[in-house]
This record gives structure tokens, C-alpha cells and sequence, in this order.
């Protein structure tokens, strides 16, 4: 959006006098809408969406194509002609082609539409659209209410082979995330996000919450309610979309609370700077339809310091726990924890129905760093698992270690916001947008289950070499290549295995 205003401008300066130069220049500082898009244009580039030089580059070559296109395509002097009665404008007006293809200067392209304040689809006088993030943001012009659509299409295909038991030597294949949603902000302090998941033939609420923020200085803070996703690790907060991995680490759901799920209803606090956060949130249980019983209750507290941030590299240190209270009249679980992607079910690590249990607790660290292109991140866990009065066990633990690291072969950065400890989605510098073929990124991680100390519980191991390759910032393939080893006590699968996966992914997101 601010290319487009720099080429507007150029437009302006090029055909007019000095002193109409001046008075162009004064009305487009002063334009309140122009000032939300600096805004936006300075807001990607804090967050590593789009570099500086690439936002001040794009604006230098937009100034000469405009200075050229104009020189080469000046007008004529109109000749005067008598004036015409003008229609009163309608509220949307359809757009009107210009003939000239050598033209430079072109209105926004929406679809078949074109959107513009002169000559296209003419926009409310209150409402300003911004098309850089993918998909529209609607705001009105003076910043006070901003709503954009989110979504994201994942299609997964997954082979398994090499394993003793023949009913793990399975391809399976399935529409991973289908996710609909939208976030929007009411004023300076109110905002709001809600999304659906549409995966494996089932409908879920995600995120589903309203927020106040406010800013304190240098803090940015602000309280949510609804059901909200559990701050605990890196990789848990981090999108399926921006994540290295098709699947997200075992620490994400082997350490998770009772039923496993990442998603649920709480209220939680937040507040970060430029290279921390932290969180501290109370929780029930996921949304459903079950009101005979009470949920479960979750103390949730995470927190994140970079003591190094600089535009060459970081350094990550963090952790969090949790505390879990399980009513009595939970229905009993059994741990199962994926080893080779989320698509085979039978490649697991499992235990004994955990009857009785009462309640948890858990913790967690958080270490890594970024340099240059390179990265590399290690998360530690436990989850303690208490029995109560009419439980067939005491106590059982489950440990889990996954690393990781990876690099840019195409010369991009890591993709990490420094104020809340996560990776975002990759910034690519030669998108085929552009005429570009893309980046390309390699990664590697290492992943260690041991849950031997609950009723018949299994260990396991995981070894993954994955090439990704972004052909856009929105869109992106993917291919992942996993070892794993498992032993269970109990389950169909008993005894010593092993054997190889391989997964790959289309995505898109915006």
C-alpha cells in the first residue's frame, strides 16, 4: 500500500508545477488514511514481515517506473469543452478500463474489480482497504474499527513403511486444517478473533475470544476471554502455517492437560516488550456440550527473555509450568502420543488407562538462538500425573525433549516475533510474485518420549530431515522424512519397533 502511494505521488510531482508539487505533497502527509498505512508499513517491518530495505527498495523502483511511464506517456493539453451536468456519485460505482496499456499507474486489482478512489469501484468515504497481508483489512479512516479475514488450507499425505507390524505400513491422506475466521479491533483498546476448524470430516472452535489492551510505557499489555490457546512453548504458539515442521513437537500435546487439548476456555493476562513477554491465565476445559460435571481447572504462567536481539541474530531463554485439578468424576484417559506425524495412528507411544487421576502438574524450558539464516531451538518437559483416593495409581511421569534447528538456503532470516517467543511465517525475498522462484528452508529435529513410569506406559524416539519450500509468504510446500523407534508395554503394537515415515504438505494461509 505505501508502494502504491509512493507511485501516486511520483504521478503527482511529475505532471504538475512546483508550487501544485507542494500542495500534492502537504495533502498526502496529511491524509489520515496515508498515515495508517506508514503506520502498517513500520508495524511489518518491527515484526520482520517485510525488511526495511526491501519496503524502501520497492518504493524507490515504484518512484522511477512512475517518472518514466509518465515521461513516455505525457498528455496532451485538454481542449476546453463546455460543462456537462455530473450525476450525483452512487455509493459503489463499477469500474472504468482505460485503454492505455502502456499506462503504469495502475488501480488496485481486486478480482475482476478494481478498486480506487478515481476511476474504479468507489470505496465509502469512511473505509479504507489494505490488500498487503493477503487478504482484504477493512478499516475506517480514522483507525477506530479494522476487521480482516483469516484462513488457512492444509493438505497433508502421509507413508509409512519399514515397520514390523503390518498395520502400521499405511499411506493415509486427508485435509488437515480447513480454518475460517476473522480478528478486527473496536477502538484503541478493543479487539477480537474467532476461528473454526474444519479437519478429518469434524468441525472445532479455536480461537474464540475478546481482549482489552493497553500500553504502559514501553509494555504493551493486554487481558483475553473466551477460549483461547495454552501459552506453553514455543512451538504450541507458534501457526501450523508458520511452523518448520508439518507436525508440531511431542512437548505440544504429550505435556498437555487431561483429553489432550490445546485450545480452552480461560481468561488470560499478557504483557511483553520489544524482547520479552509473559502470561498468566486460568482455564477450563475445551468447548462442548457436557454440563454434569464440572471442567477441570489450569493455573497456567509462561514467560520469555531474548538477552540478546539484534537484526543479526538472538538468544531465547524461557519456560512456564502449570497446575491441573481433575474432578472426580472425569471419565479415565489413556496416554497415546504420536511418533511419526499426526496422520498415522498407529505409530504411538501408549500407557494403561489412567483411572482415578486427580489432578497434574507440568514445567517446562525454553532455549535457542538465531544467526543469520541459522536457527536452533530446544524444549525440555515433564508432566506429573497425581492419583486420587480411588485411583489404580500413585503417580506417573512423562518426560519429553524435542530439538530443532534448520537454515535458509535462499539467504532469508529466521521468522521469530520477539514479543511473544514464537515463530511467525517466513518473509520470503524472491517471491514468485515478484518474478522470483521462492525460498527454500532445510530443518532437522530430534525428539525424546519417555512416559515408562505411568501404568505400562512407552518410550520412543524421533529423528526428522524436512525441506520446505516458500513460494510465497502465503504459500508453501513441504516434505518431511521420519525415523522413529517405539516400545510399548500394553496397546496392539507391544514390544520393540521401528520403522520410517514420510509426509508432505500443501498450504496456503493469509
Amino acid at each position: 500500500m505505501r508502494t502504491s502511494y509512493a507511485v501516486a505521488l511520483c504521478a503527482v510531482l511529475a505532471a504538475s508545477p512546483s508550487a501544485a508539487q507542494a500542495q500534492a505533497m502537504s495533502a498526502l502527509d496529511t491524509d489520515p488514511s496515508y498515515q495508517t498505512m506508514l503506520a502498517l508499513i513500520d508495524e511489518m517491518v518491527e515484526n520482520k514481515l517485510v525488511s526495511r530495505e526491501r519496503a524502501d527498495t520497492l518504493i524507490a523502483n515504484a518512484k522511477a517506473k512512475a517518472g518514466r511511464a509518465l515521461a513516455a506517456n505525457a498528455p496532451q493539453p485538454p481542449v476546453p469543452t463546455p460543462p456537462t451536468p455530473t450525476p450525483a456519485p452512487t455509493r459503489v460505482q463499477v469500474a472504468r478500463q482505460e485503454a492505455d496499456a502502456g499506462a503504469k499507474i495502475a488501480p488496485v486489482p481486486v478480482g475482476n474489480a478494481q478498486v480506487t478512489s478515481t476511476g474504479g469501484v468507489a470505496l465509502p468515504a469512511d473505509l479504507a482497504v489494505d490488500w498487503s497481508r493477503g487478504a482484504p483489512v477493512f478499516s475506517s479512516r480514522d483507525g477506530k474499527f479494522t476487521f480482516k479475514m483469516r484462513g488457512r488450507l492444509l493438505a497433508d499425505v502421509s507413508s509409512t513403511g519399514g515397520s514390523d507390524f503390518d498395520r502400521r505400513n499405511i499411506t493415509v491422506s486427508t485435509l488437515r486444517q480447513f480454518r475460517v475466521g476473522a480478528i478486527g479491533t473496536i477502538g484503541d483498546h478493543l479487539f477480537y478473533q474467532f476461528e473454526t476448524d474444519f479437519r478429518r470430516n469434524a468441525t472445532e472452535v479455536v480461537q474464540a475470544f475478546v481482549g482489552y489492551r493497553q500500553k504502559f510505557g514501553a509494555t504493551d499489555a493486554d487481558v483475553r476471554f473466551g477460549n483461547l490457546i495454552t501459552d506453553r512453548g514455543i512451538d504450541i504458539g507458534t501457526a501450523s502455517t508458520a511452523n518448520p515442521f508439518i507436525t508440531t513437537n511431542i512437548n505440544t500435546t504429550a505435556l498437555a492437560t487431561q483429553g489432550g487439548k490445546v485450545f480452552l476456555m480461560g481468561a488470560v493476562g499478557r504483557a511483553g516488550g520489544k524482547n520479552w513477554h509473559a502470561s498468566f491465565g486460568v482455564h477450563g476445559d475445551a468447548i462442548d456440550s457436557d454440563f454434569t460435571r464440572s471442567d477441570n481447572r489450569l493455573f497456567l504462567g509462561r514467560a520469555h527473555w531474548n538477552p540478546v536481539l539484534t537484526k543479526h541474530g538472538l538468544i531465547h531463554i524461557g519456560g512456564w509450568a502449570y497446575s491441573e485439578n481433575i474432578p472426580d468424576t472425569t471419565l479415565p484417559t489413556t496416554f497415546a502420543q504420536g511418533m511419526a506425524g499426526a496422520l498415522n495412528n498407529s505409530v504411538r507411544v501408549e500407557s494403561a488407562a489412567l483411572t482415578g487421576a486427580d489432578g497434574s502438574k507440568a514445567f517446562g524450558l525454553e532455549l535457542g538462538g538465531t544467526l543469520g539464516p541459522f536457527y536452533a531451538f530446544g524444549e525440555y518437559g515433564q508432566r506429573i500425573v497425581h492419583g486420587g483416593p480411588t485411583s489404580t495409581f500413585r503417580s506417573g511421569k512423562i518426560k519429553a525433549l524435542s530439538v530443532n534447528g534448520g537454515f535458509w538456503i535462499t539467504g532469508e532470516t529466521p521468522t521469530y516475533a520477539a514479543r511473544s517467543g514464537t515463530y511467525v511465517a517466513p518473509n520470503v525475498l524472491n517471491s514468485v510474485l515478484d518474478g522470483g522462484w521462492g525460498a527454500l528452508e532445510a530443518v532437522v529435529r530430534y525428539e525424546d518420549l519417555d512416559s515408562s513410569s505411568l501404568p505400562l506406559g512407552g518410550t520412543g524416539t524421533a529423528g526428522t530431515v524436512g525441506l520446505n519450500w516458500s513460494l510465497t509468504n502465503n504459500f508453501r510446500f513441504m516434505a518431511d522424512y521420519t525415523h522413529f523407534r517405539t516400545d510399548n508395554r500394553t496397546g496392539s503394537f507391544v514390544g520393540r519397533d521401528s520403522g520410517d515415515t514420510f509426509a508432505a504438505r500443501a498450504e496456503v494461509a493469509f
